[in-house]
């Protein structure tokens, strides 16, 4: 807390005040990231375009915001598993339930226009922040995987159009395998 009110120039008793401790300003700084995030992911949601559409919208928004704030997962693992209850879910509130609400939403469209097979919102939520937030979260391993010192605007359009291709191939109804598929 000191070093910020010294970089900030703001008394270090001020920010106490409005944020308590270091726990109360990360939450702080992963609502300011939550509102703007969870407002588009609502919009998203209400637009009136084909569910499949959306969520090629979607994968393009988190894989963007994790290239944006590699630390937002990071620092949402972090609140919830060493904060205290009330932080804990406070950030499940901003983060957590709104993504499973819109991942509701947007399977039920897709299942009832037949462009997405009927998974749970839950699982989908695992599959889709892991691989969006994976890439830039092993950072340390980049110059052995891709053979670069850091992922560049190009690398991370590569595997936008990489994710979005297998999340929507792998959810369409269309490329579903035989039986097997539930073993």
């Amino acid at each position: 807390m000191s070093e910020i009110s010294r970089r900030s120039g703001v008394n270090s008793a001020m920010i106490k005040y409005y944020f308590d401790n270091k726990e109360g300003l990360l939450v702080a700084l992963l609502e300011r990231d939550a509102e703007n995030a969870m407002e588009a992911l609502d919009h998203l949601v209400a637009m009136d375009i084909p569910a499949d559409k959306k969520l090629k919208i979607h994968i393009n928004g988190i894989i963007n915001a994790y290239y944006k704030s590699p630390y937002l997962n990071r620092l949402i693992h972090y609140v919830v598993e060493t904060g205290r209850p009330e932080s804990s879910a406070r950030v499940t509130e901003i983060f957590i339930k709104p993504m499973i609400g819109a991942y509701r939403a947007i399977v039920a469209q897709g299942v009832e226009q037949g462009v997405l097979e009927d998974v749970d919102p839950g699982l989908l939520y695992y599959c889709l922040v892991g691989a969006a937030d994976h890439m830039f979260h092993a950072s340390y391993s980049i110059g052995t995987t891709l053979g670069v010192d850091r992922v560049s605007e190009e690398m991370k359009q590569k595997y936008l159009r990489l994710v979005s291709s297998i999340f929507l191939r792998g959810l369409s109804p269309e490329h579903r395998p035989p039986d097997s598929a539930d073993d």
